[in-house]
């Protein structure tokens, strides 16, 4: 069965956890992880893309959202220059059909030695409210030195390091307690509403759930390229897991 057909999949085991009412999603107000920039990545192709998810979005209670495009220098060499016009031109556009919605752009960067030296020379990035959003690699851990010199690095420019979709990071599944570690440095971590839905498979489902029990997961993410993100995000508003975080969130500043 597909990636997708999965989630939607009759007859699939969502998790043991019984099913709620569905969520009110504007306890969450904003959308910290998405991917609506048009064709600057794997996200929205072009602007009727880009709107139709942010339609959804409206519709299901947000009052906005950060959008975060790639930046990785070998796939997604983006910069705040190349970002900037075709985000503008979204803008414009949301705020012809919603002008209540507020849009602002991040970006989610990779980890590696080039993202630490443009941090610590102070170099052009995109970090609204002062959060840095990255991501490591999924198929392998990253060099434990280089993590923790650019939280350090980070931190020491005032910026809020916040790691992107902690649960789809396999290396680390039989080792959660490194996420406790990490937010105890001041990490925010950030877990995908896709994951809670089970749309990427019942382990990342669990390391999901189990981080949000722990109480270690701050934001909760859209991570939208497409339709079927905004889909994924509609049918986790049943899990017990994304209830659990809107609890929190009622009682956080953070969203």
């Amino acid at each position: 069965m597909g990636f997708w057909s999965r989630l939607f999949g009759k007859g699939e085991d969502q998790g043991s956890a019984p099913d709620r009412e569905p969520l009110d999603l504007s306890v969450f107000r904003y959308d910290f992880h998405s991917h609506l920039v048009p064709g600057v990545d794997d996200g929205a192709p072009d602007l009727a893309a880009s709107m139709e998810m942010i339609d959804a979005l409206v519709s299901l209670g947000y009052q906005g959202a950060v959008t975060t495009p790639h930046v990785m220098a070998d796939m997604y060499p983006n910069t705040p220059e190349t970002l900037l016009p075709p985000f503008e031109l979204l803008q414009q556009a949301v705020a012809q059909r919603h002008p209540h919605f507020s849009l602002a752009l991040g970006a989610e960067y990779f980890l590696d030695a080039n993202l630490l030296d443009t941090v610590q020379r102070d170099g052009a990035l995109l970090t609204p409210g002062g959060r840095l959003l990255f991501e490591l690699a999924f198929s392998a851990p990253p060099d434990a030195g280089l993590l923790q010199e650019f939280i350090f690095e980070a931190q020491v420019k005032g910026l809020q390091p916040v790691l992107a979709h902690i649960e789809r990071y396999p290396y680390w599944h039989e080792e959660l307690h490194r996420f406790e570690e990490l937010q105890e440095q001041g990490v925010w971590l950030q877990v995908n509403a896709a994951s809670l839905a089970g749309a990427y498979g019942p382990e990342i489902q669990g390391a999901a759930e189990t981080c949000i029990e722990k109480g270690w997961v701050q934001l909760l993410g859209t991570d939208a390229h497409g339709m079927r993100h905004i889909d994924a995000l509609n049918a986790a508003r049943v899990r017990p897991a994304l209830h659990t975080l809107a609890d929190q969130a009622k009682n956080s500043r953070l969203f």
